[in-house]
């Protein structure tokens, strides 16, 4: 009966469970008390959607995580093996063959360890049907087994031959089973014998998708000021593998005691917790530690502890430390080329995190990586994509022989990345966005992912789903491909898309509160109003609506020199690439406010997305006046008009 309400139930048969008239054992009994408990436990739908086939490359870091991690550890907690282990494939079948539902608890679990060496030395596997009266047994009977055994029982079972998933036959009746057995019994436990069954459910490959690891870290963080740096170190692990929830406080506020006794590769054990649950580190202290380690160890760090450090950095955000990752930056460039290609990308990456980038780096990263680019072993489809990001954000050509613009434009459009390319398929919307930059089209591979059922597989059906890079490209055509023939995003979807993409114009009578980038827009617009005479002299609209902000259009005759009524624009709705009226007599600009996050850090040079907005401007026929904000912000008001009059011509 147990086994077939494992198998079956889901959330909402709760109540026919609790109620079933067959069914009488403590474990049921006590569960009828807290219904919320059993509801959190749920005793294992099939609803996990992670595919069985994991990366290699996350594999290798998670071993090597575990290495670190349980260095020093060994089960303390396991039952005696059996001297009269199953030899042959009768004896084999004749012992499986009994009716265990009527056996112990003891026999059971014994069994799992007499036929053990015997299904090792053939290959068989729990998901064969010769254990269903076995697992039937274990499961009629989980609720009397003792602790040693239930470790025991696990570290067992990671032993047998692997299944082809989770949720293969037998297999999934009896970790389901076990796993709500643990999650019951943990709150009697103290923390080795808890760390002790988590280790075990990683060996068993479920830490993914038990719950016992998701109640550890959930029990835990309520004591975590008073775990050991060992104890810490298993949670931030666990995070890692366990992967569908962010870091809680508790723990970070620890880890800051904690931090400066670790060693580098324990930190980046720390540094896996948060990149694979994708939480940001917060407290700076915790940043600049990571950094400092880094600096102090670059010579001999791994590389996967770097490359782990190196993405928590980037995703965090350290604006706060930046001088301290310039150092550690500097630090690595000596060590490239004993360094992953995997590796390098994330050094290169780091730039984006910091809006700022070192050349040296981008030219040594990018000429590594161009050498190996045709290895699909060692390059894969998503690195190319990252790093033509790095390199198309701040617009910066490394001179690479041969070119890697165009080493990854070939590429990408080789038979033997099709795989990837289907595998990787947002990756490589992105990739040919980050090359639209650079003013490079694939007719080809656009025609692809621009046709409207591969957007509802790879995105999902609505104008909401639909990315900024499908939509960007679909809006270069008009502007930068007059030969392409493929296919186009629909009109109605564009527009859609269009009011989820762009932002608003910021207005003084908001309801909102206003921020700093909204003041800095709203003086730019009263600045140009007094300059042009009003605002029935200048048109704010979206021109570009791949760019989120509206831009600010006046239009100036040549022959007089003064500024006239903007006209034409009510034949266009939002979504569409506006062109100019054409009239020779007539000067359009269209001024664009870049804020801080447009620019890279500490300079007016605008980031590569803008460098195109540039670009594309002038093709449709607009003069392009950007207003910098390290230029515009801290001047008068009668400094801003002046500002805004000189860029248009007019002073």
């Amino acid at each position: 009966m147990l086994r077939q309400i494992y198998r079956y139930c889901k959330p909402h048969h709760v109540d026919f469970f609790l109620k079933h008239k067959n069914v009488s054992s403590p474990i049921i009994n006590n569960l009828s008390l807290n219904k919320n408990t059993f509801l959190c436990y749920n005793l294992k739908a099939s609803f996990h959607s992670s595919s069985s086939n994991n990366n290699v490359f996350i594999d290798h870091e998670n071993i090597y995580a575990h290495k670190i991690v349980f260095k020093d550890f060994l089960p303390s907690s396991v039952i005696n093996v059996p001297e009269n282990d199953v030899s042959s494939t009768e004896w084999f079948q004749e012992v499986l063959a009994q009716n265990w539902r009527d056996s112990n608890i003891d026999d059971i679990v014994t069994t799992f360890y007499r036929v053990k060496n015997f299904c090792i030395k053939n290959g068989i596997a729990i998901l064969d049907t010769r254990f269903d009266n076995l697992v039937d047994g274990l499961m009629d009977n989980c609720e009397h087994i003792k602790d040693d055994q239930l470790i025991g029982l696990l570290y067992c079972l990671s032993e047998y031959p692997p299944v082809e998933s989770y949720k293969s036959h037998n297999f999934h009746d009896v970790w389901s089973c076990l796993d709500d057995i643990c999650c019951w019994k943990i709150i009697e436990w103290d923390m080795e014998k808890s760390f002790t069954v988590a280790n075990a459910w990683y060996k068993l490959r479920l830490g993914k998708h038990c719950d016992y690891i998701y109640t550890l870290i959930n029990r835990t963080a309520k004591r975590a000021d008073d775990l050991t740096k060992e104890q810490l170190l298993s949670i931030y692990f666990y995070l890692n593998v366990y992967r569908k929830r962010a870091v809680d406080f508790e723990y970070e506020f620890a880890l800051e005691k904690l931090v400066n006794d670790m060693d580098i590769d324990e930190m980046g054990v720390v540094a896996m917790g948060y990149f694979k649950t994708k939480t940001k580190i917060k407290l700076v202290n915790i940043q600049e530690a990571l950094a400092k380690k880094v600096i102090e160890n670059s010579s001999t760090a791994h590389d996967i502890t770097l490359t782990a450090i190196l993405k928590v950095l980037r995703y965090s955000k350290p604006f706060k430390i930046i001088k301290t990752i310039e150092q550690m930056v500097d630090k690595l460039y000596p060590e490239i080329d004993r360094l992953s290609d995997l590796c390098c990308t994330h050094l290169a990456l780091m730039s984006t995190g910091i809006q700022t980038y070192n050349k040296r780096i981008l030219q040594k990263v990018s000429q590594k990586f161009v050498k190996n680019i045709t290895n699909t072993e060692v390059i894969r489809f998503k690195d190319i994509e990252r790093v033509l990001n790095v390199l198309s954000m701040f617009n910066y050509d490394p001179k690479t022989n041969p070119d890697i613009f165009k080493a990854c434009y070939e590429e990408i459009h080789k038979t033997e990345r099709l795989a990837e390319t289907v595998r990787y398929a947002r990756c490589l919307a992105c990739a040919l966005n980050y090359l639209s930059l650079r003013n490079m089209y694939s007719h080809e591979l656009m025609n692809r992912i621009l046709d409207e059922e591969y957007i509802t597989s790879v995105y999902g059906k609505g104008a909401r789903l639909l990315p900024r890079e499908i939509f960007s490209l679909d809006c270069s055509i008009d502007i930068e491909c007059p030969d392409y023939k493929g296919n186009r995003l629909p009109p109605r979807l564009k527009y859609k898309a269009a009011k989820w993409l762009t932002e608003f114009t910021p207005s003084y009578n908001q309801w909102k509160k206003l921020t700093a980038a909204d003041k800095l827009i709203l003086d730019t617009i009263d600045a140009v109003s007094s300059v042009v005479g009003g605002e029935k002299f200048m048109h704010i609209n979206f021109i570009l609506p791949h760019f989120s902000r509206a831009d600010i259009v006046v239009c100036k005759n040549t022959i007089t020199g003064k500024v006239v009524e903007p006209v034409g624009f009510q034949n266009y709705v939002l979504g569409d690439v506006m062109f100019p009226h054409k009239d020779k007599s007539l000067e359009w600009f269209a001024i664009t406010v870049l804020g801080w996050n447009n620019t890279v850090k500490d300079t007016n040079i605008p980031l590569g997305h803008f460098v195109m907005k540039q670009r594309q401007l002038r093709k449709i026929g607009y003069t392009p006046v950007f207003v910098i904000w390290s230029e515009f912000q801290n001047l008068s008001t009668d400094m801003m008009k002046q500002y805004i009059s000189t860029k248009l011509g007019l002073g």
